[in-house]
């Protein structure tokens, strides 16, 4: 049985990103942490309430940059090693969390934590200004990251950091949505793609 508000958030989360809102009730959510339906209210009040504390731990603490990788690297090099480091972290927290054996649909299981994040789109009061933020955050290190390297000599003078700190943010987000619908992100390739771009920028 559970006996603290974390361990109900994590094992929410395991029901939250296999179904829909509204079809997880306070009773499925409940079972899923051995706890009765009193006992989840304990915690959370509401279904609502649970969602959201959910949706502050794996999305907006997990993949806030500060929380997620290493930023006060000395190259831009450096920089790209430690924010794979953080991807493959956070990815193995996520796929520890949800891999129950309970698959029907043979799909990889970063493909029901972007089902998630479109659950948090829609049901998360006022959600557009919170994730314009966190996703500012990461272009703004992406930027600082690259600015530093420009200064350095470490990379081409000529150097658009806006436009590059963009390009290495939509890789990353395109090929993890993109192998979400097959096996998940492949960390390894996504990995060459950054080298590849980097080989481009170097001085």
């Amino acid at each position: 049985m559970i006996t603290n508000r974390e361990e109900v958030i994590d094992r929410a989360f395991g029901v939250f990103v296999k179904m829909n809102y509204e079809k997880a009730s306070i009773t499925t959510l409940a079972k899923a942490c051995g706890l009765t339906k009193t006992g989840i209210t304990y915690y959370f009040p509401h279904k609502q309430d649970l969602f959201i504390a959910t949706a502050d731990k794996f999305l907006f603490y997990m993949q806030s940059p500060t929380n997620k990788f290493k930023v006060d690297t000395e190259t831009l090099e450096e920089f790209i090693e430690e924010y794979i480091k953080g991807i493959t972290s956070a990815m193995g927290r996520i796929v520890g969390l949800i891999d129950d054996g309970n698959n029907p649909f043979d799909c990889s299981l970063n493909f029901y934590y972007f089902h998630f994040l479109s659950q948090v789109r829609m049901y998360y009061p006022n959600i557009r200004q919170k994730i314009e933020e966190l996703y500012q955050k990461d272009y703004d290190q992406w930027r600082i990251v690259l600015k530093k390297a420009k200064e350095n000599g470490e990379i081409r003078e000529e150097t658009d950091i806006d436009k590059t700190a963009i390009l290495f943010r939509n890789v990353f987000m395109g090929m993890s949505y993109e192998h979400a619908f097959l096996n998940g992100l492949n960390v390894h390739k996504l990995a060459e793609e950054f080298k590849y771009i980097y080989s481009l920028l170097k001085a």
